[in-house]
């Protein structure tokens, strides 16, 4: 089964932060196909199910999102998740790379034990330049992430959330490889 995880902080003060648009992603694709989010303590996240797949929400912090995702170890693991190093609106795929930085990440690799799993990495780089300087020393991007998104940012935020689902949808039927190829 593939177990599409999205990356965030759970609860409302975290909800519209950059670091949440792996949730976001994930949220705009059950609206689209008329899901539910329901609440699994069992496995520490939030859970829907889509045809032959399923959507997990963790419930931990973002720091320690392994933990939900090692229950799924025996799957095939789609991590989807916000990259700073990407472009705000732009979307990049990935197989079995390191963590980039990303702590998130980190914890699920040091809970798999590998970094084997397919990524969606979804681009929150600021591109306007009033905000360029908001990722830079003293303020650094760690706390840039934990920060909504500005109001003229919208059209890209949305941007990058539907070229998501798009991978999402398609990896519904293609393979890592063939969706790599098509999105990248």
């Amino acid at each position: 089964m593939k177990i599409f995880i999205g990356l965030g902080n759970p609860g409302t003060k975290h909800a519209l932060d950059r670091h949440n648009v792996g949730f976001m992603a994930l949220d705009y694709f059950a609206d689209k196909h008329n899901l539910s989010f329901v609440d699994d303590k069992y496995i520490f996240s939030q859970s829907a199910k889509h045809d032959e797949s399923k959507l997990i929400k963790p419930q931990t912090f973002m720091n320690d999102s392994g933990k939900a995702v090692a229950l799924f170890k025996d799957d095939e693991i789609i991590v989807v998740y916000d990259d700073i190093d990407i472009n705000l609106g732009e979307v990049k795929c990935s197989f079995g790379r390191g963590a980039g930085g990303h702590n998130g990440v980190q914890s699920i690799i040091d809970h798999l034990g590998t970094k084997d799993f397919f990524r969606i990495r979804i681009g929150v780089r600021p591109v306007h330049e009033e905000l360029k300087d908001k990722i830079l020393p003293p303020d650094g991007f760690q706390n840039f992430l934990l920060k909504p998104f500005a109001p003229f940012e919208n059209d890209l935020k949305e941007q990058g959330i539907k070229k998501a689902v798009s991978i999402i949808e398609a990896l519904q039927t293609k393979t890592f490889e063939e969706v790599m190829n098509e999105f990248n």
